[in-house]
């Protein structure tokens, strides 16, 4: 085993403050449950605007007896405007797991592969919420789905490399790492089920864990 090895796998506490650490962490979960839900709203509001998802079964099947129930909070203005203004709930949610991630890298004195893996991680975090910022506030949406199309590609490949490094590592909790290798193979089952914006639900619950163990090592 490597010197690098054995100091990436000595994580760095001191560095984190424990009442900062709580707050993160409590914000992670609050946003993970919040993205679960209001995601799945904001899914609806997308078949209901764009009718043409509802031939994939899958989401035929939960959405249709959804819309139906919930008609009220789908049908208060112009289909394309409703699912705009429920989308823009993923920047504070994607806002809340970037922090967690964050704070879990400070934790760590991560070194060679594992700390480039970590920078072109969050980086892509970043490119993430500057794509959904443009994408649902401001008119420039076509331009900012692409970017978020290369976000998320970025964080599809670069996610399962640092995973299986964080594995190696002795990453914990081992579950953060099995959700960023998981990422890319679930973009495509999730995207059959709901709204391409909940691609993001391994990323919330996995960084949500993480902050938690992060903030629950540096209660004194």
């Amino acid at each position: 085993m490597t010197t690098d090895t054995l100091a990436s796998e000595r994580p760095d506490i001191r560095r984190v403050a424990p009442a900062h650490a709580r707050l993160i962490a409590t914000l992670a979960w609050v946003f993970a449950a919040f993205g679960t839900v209001a995601g799945q709203l904001h899914a609806l509001s997308r078949a209901a605007s764009h009718p043409e998802d509802l031939a994939s079964p899958l989401l035929a099947a939960w959405s249709v007896p959804s819309m139906d129930a919930l008609r009220p909070l789908l049908d208060w203005g112009d289909p394309l405007f409703v699912y705009w203004t429920y989308g823009k709930i993923w920047l504070p949610v994607c806002l809340a797991f970037l922090a967690a991630a964050v704070l879990a890298y400070r934790s760590r004195r991560p070194v060679g592969a594992e700390r480039v893996l970590w920078r072109v991680q969050l980086g892509a975090y970043g490119l993430l919420t500057l794509a959904l910022t443009g994408d649902y506030y401001t008119p420039w949406t076509d331009l900012f789905f692409l970017v978020g199309l290369a976000a998320a590609l970025v964080i599809g490949l670069g996610g399962a490399a640092l995973g299986i490094v964080l594995l190696r590592r002795g990453f914990r909790p081992r579950t953060t790492a099995w959700l960023l290798i998981a990422f890319l193979p679930g973009f495509f089952v999730i995207t059959e089920i709901t709204s391409m914006g909940s691609v993001m639900l391994p990323l919330m619950w996995g960084w949500a864990l993480a902050a938690e163990s992060v903030a629950r090592r540096a209660t004194p």
